[in-house]
């Protein structure tokens, strides 16, 4: 555990407050101009040119297994483009948010790690612990490292266009 903070991103989907290093955010982004990529696992939508490279778009609800409630912010409206390290060098990719919030600072001590296994979010593999917010809600850090194990990168680097100039999602 670290005891010095770390700036993480805050935003909503599916009704649900999360948060992710600001060290694996490459940018916002709106979410048009995505593109269906059969063959690819169910939670990835499609995909987005992204700074002249084509990388794939995840449906954040879908990966987490969140369950979908009435919200006020508007569905899908943002993409999250995230870096992250691989043994070939990095892979980058969106995910789907609902409404960006906020940068805060954490460290390891701020969140509790025996509530990663949260049974209301069923894709807890992907959570790396959970922090109540001052209004009581859960927030949910997330480690976008752990969204795809070596099978679902293997389906996505199968489905990705033949064509593109993206080595990046090479196995």
């Amino acid at each position: 555990m670290s005891l010095q903070k770390e700036p993480y991103l805050t935003f909503r989907v599916g009704g649900r407050m999360c948060a992710v290093p600001v060290k694996n955010v490459i940018e916002v982004a709106e979410s048009n101009s995505i593109s269906p990529l059969p063959g690819a696992p169910a939670f990835v939508v499609g995909i987005k040119k992204f700074r002249q490279e084509i990388v794939p778009i995840i449906d954040t609800v879908q990966r987490l297994s969140i369950p979908k409630v009435p919200s006020n912010d508007v569905p899908n409206k943002y993409a999250v483009m995230f870096e992250i390290p691989a043994l070939n060098g990095v892979k980058k990719f969106g995910a789907l948010v609902d409404k960006v919030l906020n940068v805060v600072d954490l460290n390891d001590t701020d969140f509790n790690t025996s509530d990663a296994t949260d049974s209301s979010l069923a894709g807890a593999a992907f959570v790396k612990g959970v922090l109540t917010s001052e209004e009581g809600h859960f927030i949910y850090i997330l480690s976008p490292e752990n969204f795809f194990d070596n099978q679902d990168l293997q389906r996505i680097e199968r489905a990705m266009p033949v064509n593109s100039s993206d080595d990046t999602w090479m196995i």
